[in-house]
């Protein structure tokens, strides 16, 4: 069955495509766990149903909206990130003010449902030569800015008065880190979905933290797992013929109630 299934070029495309992600996806996990933006994720994926709108409407590139979009939010997000009385409540704010005004634009739309229901649980089994290329490229930008600046990230995220006293910029490397973030969940949701991406990052990095003694541990457990899951999650979605993203996550969850049995029974 899997020897069959390697012939096909849709699982290919999408096989290729969910290892490229997984490989940015254990650091940036590890990080949004790390400065606690499990919220902010989801603000940056629901924000990109609003490109996906603006997309279908000026008929134009649904990746190059998405992308502009989720940068504007982070952006946004980043203007008054320290003066908010409360984080969590200007989050929900916008986050549902974005989601209203991208449903009330699709609702002029014609023949937009199944749309939607691709953009919320993602479309991993279509993917084209032309998706994997900009995947990739996102990607390996990603992984290639993971790379460079990780240090100055794990610094702010750690301790912010000695990243002040190094003369580091807080402000602007938190808006490095939510621009690279909201770009990576922008692509990255095509796959996964809308509703699903930030489960994608959290949990392999969730469940790295049971076992990891190091950050550098966390990172690279987590990106297995995440890769673990995503090939695990396709086949298990192909098999039984059930939408892959949320079997991806499915799956992601079970790797992390392993890893809990197994810290549970090790102590």
């Amino acid at each position: 069955m899997i020897l069959e299934l390697l012939t096909q070029s849709f699982f290919l495309n999408s096989l290729i495509s969910l290892l490229i992600i997984s490989l940015a996806t254990g650091a940036l996990g590890s990080f949004m766990v790390w400065q606690r933006l499990s919220y902010l994720g989801d603000s940056l994926s629901h924000s990109s149903l609003l490109g996906i709108a603006l997309a279908l409407i000026f008929n134009v590139n649904t990746s190059v909206t998405i992308i502009i979009i989720a940068v504007a939010f982070a952006i946004l997000l980043s203007i008054n990130f320290d003066k908010l009385y409360s984080r969590d409540a200007a989050l929900n704010i916008i986050t549902n003010v974005v989601l209203s005004i991208s449903l009330i634009l699709m609702s002029f739309l014609s023949s937009t449902s199944s749309n939607i229901i691709h953009s919320l649980f993602g479309d991993v089994l279509m993917l084209n030569s032309m998706d994997i290329i900009t995947i990739s490229t996102i990607s390996i930008l990603v992984i290639v800015a993971l790379i460079l600046r990780r240090r100055r990230w794990l610094v702010i995220t750690i301790n912010q008065d000695l990243a002040i006293a190094e003369g580091i910029n807080v402000g602007w490397i938190r808006l490095e880190f939510l621009i690279i973030l909201s770009i990576f969940i922008a692509v990255a949701a095509q796959l996964i979905g809308i509703l699903l991406i930030t489960a994608f990052l959290l949990i392999p990095a969730a469940a790295a933290r049971l076992i990891a003694k190091t950050p550098t541990q966390m990172i690279i457990i987590a990106t297995i797992i995440s890769a673990m899951a995503a090939v695990s999650g396709l086949l298990f979605s192909v098999q039984f013929d059930i939408l892959t993203g949320p079997t991806i996550i499915l799956t992601s969850f079970l790797y992390f109630v392993l890893l809990y049995l197994f810290k549970i029974i090790k102590e």
